[in-house]
């Protein structure tokens, strides 16, 4: 889903940063949760081609996006990884809250707002490829609340030399250099022996607070796990980390990634397709002026999906119940189910989501009356969503203070997906 908010993350030190973040959406012309009353029956009022206003959105399929580029390979790859990162849901049910940073690293430099400048560079120093990172807490209503945090992160490197370098270069710099938080203290957890473990101790608003960063060599890939919880919970930091990686160590050694020419016996590898199922293609893109982050213009699983999610577990839950394999990620967002009851099933589900988050219905555009749009006033501006189905796929559009641009996207939307291949694997 395509939320977009400013979230905020104390990792190794406190850092802000914007993000796009993905959000369920969808709503009807009542505020009704489809499937409880009344509202679950669909309209039967038809489309009007005609009385669509889509401004100047394409309302065709893109061109298709081709293989990625020795300069898009780092962003394509690091897209791909999301899938095969763990969410923080999956370690605490409990880490529902998404914040800063999740995204696709771009280089070892990108660790430097993960961790440290010191991190970055050592990274970097190393020849760290690209990564991937997802950070969430348990929901707090105020800064004086405590909460529990996690980090989790996986970053590839050329070889298991480099990688295993960075997780010691890293622990050492931990242990002997004060940022100005203080020294981490060297620890051990018996049952992860390949582990490098340390400690540290802070005071927050919420009182004194316990973290510990953990790194694991795999391979060519560095796991990467941060904890922080109060410190009477210490206990639970060392069980978050022992089940980040019981679950990253497996998922990890099923992502298949683009061979380097070291390992391609000094050839260049066949490069993947940017777009994953050919499903990008039907997504708005983004105005030329803006600027791609790297976690956009792509193409995610429900898993990659629930990463950039205000509500991670239930994206992962519906996404993979519809057979949702891959959804596109632009300006606009799209879903494709396996078939048209997985498609209106995402529709109900994200809408209904939306209604519980306190979002109130809001018109459709003219000519859609199938469309499901809603509002809600925040401290950012209005936030205003449509969503609407056609076929397998689901549509969605969003934007702050300008309902017309979101009803034009929409609307837009729609027409493109009169296009979708319906049969499409």
């Amino acid at each position: 889903m395509s939320m977009r908010t400013t979230t905020s993350m104390p990792a190794a030190a406190v850092l802000a940063a914007a993000v796009l973040l993905a959000g369920c959406t969808g709503t009807d012309t009542t505020a009704e949760p489809v499937g409880k009353s009344g509202g679950d029956q669909a309209s039967t009022a038809s489309v009007d081609p005609a009385a669509l206003d889509t401004g100047s959105y394409p309302t065709s399929p893109a061109p298709e996006f081709g293989r990625a580029t020795q300069d898009t390979i780092l962003d394509v790859d690091g897209q791909r990884l999301a899938e095969f990162t763990v969410v923080p849901f999956e370690i605490d049910p409990e880490l529902t809250s998404v914040k800063m940073p999740t995204m696709v690293m771009r280089s070892g430099k990108n660790l430097g707002v993960v961790l440290s400048d010191a991190a970055g560079d050592i990274a970097h120093s190393h020849q760290m490829l690209y990564g991937y990172v997802s950070t969430a807490t348990t929901p707090t209503t105020k800064t004086t609340d405590p909460s529990r945090s996690v980090v989790q992160a996986v970053m590839r490197f050329n070889n298991p030399d480099d990688a295993a370098a960075t997780a010691r270069d890293i622990h050492q710099n931990l242990l002997t250099v004060d940022d100005g938080t203080g020294l981490e203290t060297a620890e051990s957890i018996d049952i992860l022996p390949h582990t490098l473990v340390s400690t540290g101790q802070t005071n927050f608003n919420a009182g004194p607070e316990v973290s510990v960063n953990a790194f694991t060599p795999h391979g060519d890939y560095l796991l990467y796990t941060w904890a922080k919880a109060p410190a009477a919970d210490k206990d639970w930091t060392a069980k978050a980390v022992a089940t980040a990686l019981q679950l990253q160590e497996p998922l990890i050694d099923r992502f298949p990634a683009t061979p380097t020419r070291a390992q391609n016996g000094g050839q260049s590898a066949e490069l993947p397709m940017i777009d994953q199922d050919k499903v990008l293609i039907y997504a708005i893109p983004e105005d030329d002026a803006q600027a791609q982050l790297g976690d956009d213009m792509a193409a995610y699983g429900p898993r990659g999906m629930a990463h950039r999610s205000t509500n991670p577990p239930l994206t992962y839950k519906v996404l993979t119940d519809a057979g949702s394999d891959h959804n596109a990620v632009y300006k606009t967002t799209v879903y494709r189910a396996k078939d048209e009851a997985g498609a209106e099933t995402i529709l109900t589900e994200f809408y209904n989501d939306l209604l519980a988050e306190g979002f109130t219905a809001a018109p459709t555009p003219q000519g859609l009356p199938d469309a499901k749009c809603a509002t809600k006033d925040t401290v950012n501006g209005t936030q205003d969503y449509c969503m609407v189905a056609n076929g397998r796929y689901v549509g969605e559009a969003s934007g702050t203070d300008n309902k017309k641009d979101v009803d034009q996207q929409i609307s837009a939307q729609y027409l493109i997906l009169e296009h979708a291949d319906q049969n499409a694997e």
